[in-house]
């Protein structure tokens, strides 16, 4: 299985506005732990520096990461949103997709951390997070408990 990152552009972007969290298949506005996709990539054009990426296994469309410096949080480099579609979830893309992730992030040089919130009622995003590196930092924002991974 090979993991690949790509821009959003014009030919991507409806599909990737479809993957969907909701195990009935239909994208809403506000899901379970995450808002949708094209909210994302919708703030991505407010916020210039934020890079929404769809994320493929081969040529298949699996997921979505919007990452960037946060202009809320001092420019640190923030995972604001990280989704795999509920029909990929349970295939081991969540874990080698995010640590593609990682090794692109790595491969800029420039960025020290990664901080990513996470809703504490949410144990299987804990578990991912966790089990590739990232650290419970003991604070909390907007309802969410804040991680970092030190690169």
């Amino acid at each position: 299985m090979e993991i690949i990152l790509k821009e959003v552009t014009a030919d991507n972007f409806y599909d990737v506005c479809l993957l969907t969290t909701n195990e009935n298949g239909v994208p809403t506005f506000d899901e379970e732990f995450i808002c949708c996709n094209a909210v994302s990539i919708a703030e991505s054009k407010y916020y210039p520096l934020l890079q929404p990426q769809a994320i493929y296994s081969n040529e298949n469309l699996i997921g979505f990461i919007l990452s960037g410096p946060y202009f809320k949080d001092n420019d640190n480099f923030w995972v604001l949103r990280y989704m795999i579609d509920y029909q990929q979830q349970g295939k081991g893309y969540g874990k080698k997709a995010f640590l593609t992730f990682i090794e692109q992030v790595k491969s800029d040089g420039n960025i020290k951390n990664i901080y990513i919130g996470l809703d504490p009622d949410n144990p299987r995003a804990t578990s991912l997070y966790t089990s590739v590196g990232f650290e419970f930092t003991g604070i909390q924002k907007d309802g969410e408990e804040v991680y970092r991974l030190q690169l």
